[in-house]
């Protein structure tokens, strides 16, 4: 019989994330499960190489944890079925390909073979939902803040107006596409490269956008030229999926390619993981591959 190697990040989910992945006893019943604290695996072609071919891998949390995965794993030949079990804070991944949380584990490979890359800081990483530099990337921010000081229970509404109230600052920006024409912004609020529809848990940022077209394309949105009172607005408009209406302050395009320049420092999110200080992105398709 066949086990199942349970991949889950113990410090998801404000600590809970070994208790979310232990909810597979009942569900999987009957079948014989092993736990793994992914931050405990420091080599992940070896852990590969030492369970059976015909064994599965489930990862159990949230888009934080698969993109932990996906990244840590380096795309190294995984010859196991590769599962996911939805239990994390927004999902958006699972909400996506239209599975609920806690539903039972799906297999992935097939949205995970052409997921596109970003380089920034230096660094080059996979992302599967989205990356994008702006207030939301502020307000992941100042919810890890406020989460590391023991606050249980954060309102994303709530913080996101004082973000933009107080902390964010809006700058300008530089967007080449993927013909090298440059794009210029003033007063940006978000600039998000999207793989997927949803963000933020939940919200359908790019209602257009197919993370399974066969041509990888992306979808970049920016929102601009934006004083704080019509952010504020802005921002409330794109839970309701009516930022489209707002023509002048909404660019969308679409392509395989974009870099985007900050004229100021600002925090940039990857798949709901924040970095701070960064003044630009590059964000493109890259060529599938065979896990």
């Amino acid at each position: 019989m066949s086990t199942y190697h349970i991949l889950y990040n113990r410090l998801s989910r404000s600590n809970t994330g070994e208790l979310e992945a232990h909810m597979l006893d009942e569900i999987m019943s009957g079948e014989t499960l092993k736990y793994h604290n992914v931050a405990e695996i420091e080599d992940y072609h070896r852990f590969f190489a030492d369970i059976h071919a015909d064994d599965k891998i489930i990862v159990a949390g949230g888009d934080g944890t698969m993109n932990r995965f996906i990244n840590d794993t380096d795309y190294c030949h995984v010859p196991q079925e590769v599962y996911f079990f939805p239990a994390g804070s927004g999902n958006d991944f699972a909400r996506d390909i239209g599975k609920p949380k806690h539903c039972e584990p799906f297999e992935i490979r097939k949205f995970i073979s052409n997921l596109p890359a970003i380089s920034t800081g230096g660094k080059e990483q996979r992302f599967f939902n989205s990356a994008s530099m702006g207030v939301d990337a502020q307000v992941c921010l100042e919810a890890d803040r406020l989460k590391s000081l023991g606050k249980k229970s954060v309102n994303y509404s709530v913080l996101a107006v004082k973000c933009i109230l107080t902390k964010y600052k809006f700058c300008d920006a530089i967007v080449t596409d993927e013909n090298g024409v440059e794009h210029k912004f003033k007063d940006v609020l978000l600039a998000i490269t999207t793989k997927g529809r949803y963000f933020g848990g939940g919200v359908k940022i790019s209602p257009y956008q197919d993370r399974n077209d066969p041509d990888e394309t992306l979808t970049f949105i920016i929102v601009h030229n934006l004083p704080a009172w019509k952010a504020l607005i802005v921002f409330a408009s794109i839970p309701l999926g009516k930022h489209f209406n707002f023509k002048k302050n909404i660019t969308v395009m679409r392509g395989k390619d974009f870099r985007v320049k900050f004229s100021e420092p600002t925090p940039i999110q990857i798949d709901g993981e924040t970095v701070e200080g960064q003044r630009e992105y590059h964000a493109y398709a890259k060529h599938t591959v065979e896990i």
